[in-house]
C-alpha cells in the first residue's frame, strides 16, 4: 500500500508554498513533466516539522519547466546552473523553490565534487547518488498521484525507526563530508546510525587516507554542526572520534562546557570555539581556507597556547596578554588550560577603557606625542589597579605630571 502525505502537506506548508506547489503540478501536467518534492523536506513531513528548503526534481530538464513557468508569470527565475541544468526561483509570497534536473553522478576523487554523467535519467537513478535514505525519499506533485511517496531505498522505515543508512557501501570514501551530516541529523532528529552505517564510518575514519578531501566542503558541514550551538553535537563528534577526519585531538571538556561560555559571552562564531577546542594542526587550517577573520582566531588561539601567562599576574598585565585577541580564542583558550585569568580579562578588564584622548591630553599641555602616549599607558595600569576610577581623576592625573 502507497503511502499518500497530501494532508500533511496542507497542514504544515503554508498557503504561499502550496499555491507555488500547485501552479508547478498544473504546469506539470500540461506539459507532460514528471516532478516530485525531493529529499529533506520530504523527510520533514514524515516526521512532522518545519522544513526550510523546498526542493522539486524534474525528470527530465528542469531549466526548460522552470522557463514555461516564468512564461506565465508564475515565477520569477533568480539563478541558473547550465551545467547541472538547476534553477532557483521564487514564486508570490517571497517562497524560493530550488528545481533540479534528475541526474547520476559519479565522484573521480574521494570526496570532491561530483561528476554528472547523465541528466534527465528516471528518478530510481536520481536517488541513488543521495547519502542517506531518509533524504531520498520522493513525493510526487503530478496531478494522478499527488501525495504519493516513492521510496526505492527504505526510508520510510529508517524514518520509524529512527536509523541513519547510507545507501551503498562505498558512500563515505565517495564523500567523508557525509559522515559530519550524519552528526548533524542524529542531533538534529534524535536518530542513530544503523549498525552497517557505523561500521563503515568507523573504518573510513581510522584509514587515515583523507588528506586529499575537499576541505570547503568539510568546512561547510563542521560550519552547520557546530552553528546549532548544541552540547550533543559537540559531545557525539568526540566519541564518534569524528575529529580524526580532520587530523584533530581529543580534548577532556563536556559540550555543555563550552555552550554555556557561548551562551554567556556570545561569541560572533560561535562554531570555531568548538572547532578550535579539537583543531591545531596547521597544515590542516591552511587547507580549510578560511576568511582572515576567521583564520585571525586560530592565530589568536596559538599566540595565547604559545605565550605563557604567569603565576602572579597584575590585572595590567592580563590586559596586555589578551588585549586584539578574539573572544573566540579567549574561550578556546580557557578551555583548553582553564586558566580564569581569561575570563576575567572578558568580564571585567576587557570593559575597562581611558576616557581621555591624545588631543584633550594636548589640550591640557602636553605637546610631545611620545609622551601622550605613555601617559595614557600610564592611565590605563592605574585604572586597571583602581587608583583611577573617573576621567576626571584621569585629568588630575595628566595635570600633576605637567607640575
Amino acid at each position: 500500500m502507497s503511502l499518500n502525505i497530501e494532508k500533511q502537506m496542507k497542514a504544515q506548508l503554508s498557503d504561499e508554498i502550496l499555491n507555488a506547489l500547485e501552479l508547478c503540478s498544473q504546469t506539470a501536467d500540461e506539459n507532460n513533466f514528471k516532478i516530485y518534492l525531493i529529499g529533506g523536506i520530504v523527510r520533514d513531513l514524515l516526521l512532522k516539522k518545519k522544513s526550510v528548503d523546498i526542493d522539486v526534481t524534474v525528470e527530465g530538464d528542469a531549466i526548460e519547466f522552470c522557463h514555461l513557468l516564468a512564461e506565465k508569470k508564475y515565477c520569477k527565475i533568480l539563478q541558473v546552473q547550465s551545467a547541472l541544468k538547476t534553477v532557483k526561483a521564487v514564486f508570490k509570497g517571497k517562497t524560493e523553490i530550488d528545481f533540479a534536473s534528475t541526474r547520476q553522478e559519479f565522484y573521480p576523487h574521494r570526496g570532491h565534487l561530483p561528476v554528472v554523467v547523465k541528466i534527465g535519467c528516471s528518478l530510481q537513478e536520481d536517488v541513488y547518488r543521495r547519502d542517506f535514505t531518509i533524504n531520498s525519499l520522493a513525493m510526487s506533485l503530478n496531478k494522478k498521484n499527488y501525495g504519493e511517496v516513492i521510496d526505492y531505498v527504505g526510508g520510510i522505515k529508517d524514518i520509524k525507526n529512527k536509523k541513519i543508512r547510507v545507501l551503498h557501501d562505498n558512500s563515505f570514501n565517495e564523500d567523508p563530508s557525509r559522515i559530519l551530516r550524519a552528526l548533524k541529523f542524529a542531533a538534529r532528529f534524535d536518530f542513530c546510525r544503523d549498525k552497517h552505517t557505523k561500521m563503515l564510518q568507523e573504518k573510513y575514519i581510522n584509514t587515515q587516507l583523507h588528506e586529499d578531501i575537499s576541505w570547503a566542503r568539510i568546512k561547510s558541514e563542521l560550519k552547520q554542526c557546530f552553528s546549532l550551538n548544541s552540547a550533543k553535537v559537540y559531545d557525539m563528534f568526540l566519541v564518534n572520534e569524528n575529529y580524526k577526519l580532520i587530523y584533530g585531538q581529543k580534548p577532556e571538556i563536556k559540550g555543555l562546557e563550552i555552550k554555556n561560555l557561548i551562551d554567556k559571552y556570545n561569541p560572533y562564531n560561535v562554531w570555531l570555539v568548538y572547532l578550535g577546542t579539537v583543531l591545531n594542526n596547521k597544515k590542516i587550517i591552511e587547507q580549510f581556507c578560511f576568511t582572515r577573520s576567521e583564520k585571525k582566531i586560530f592565530t589568536d588561539i596559538e599566540f595565547l597556547m604559545n605565550n605563557r601567562l604567569s603565576v602572579m599576574n597584575t590585572n595590567y598585565d592580563i590586559y596586555k596578554f589578551f588585549e586584539k585577541r578574539t573572544t573566540e580564542s579567549i574561550l578556546v583558550y580557557y578551555l583548553l588550560t582553564q586558566r580564569k585569568e581569561a575570563l576575567k580579562y572578558l568580564e571585567n578588564l576587557s570593559l575597562v577603557r581611558v576616557e581621555l584622548n591624545g588631543d584633550e591630553i594636548q589640550e591640557l599641555g602636553i605637546k610631545n606625542g611620545k609622551e601622550i602616549g605613555e601617559i595614557l599607558e600610564e592611565i590605563l595600569k592605574k585604572k586597571l589597579s583602581g587608583s583611577i576610577v573617573k576621567k576626571g581623576d584621569e585629568i588630575e592625573f595628566v595635570k600633576s605630571k605637567i607640575k
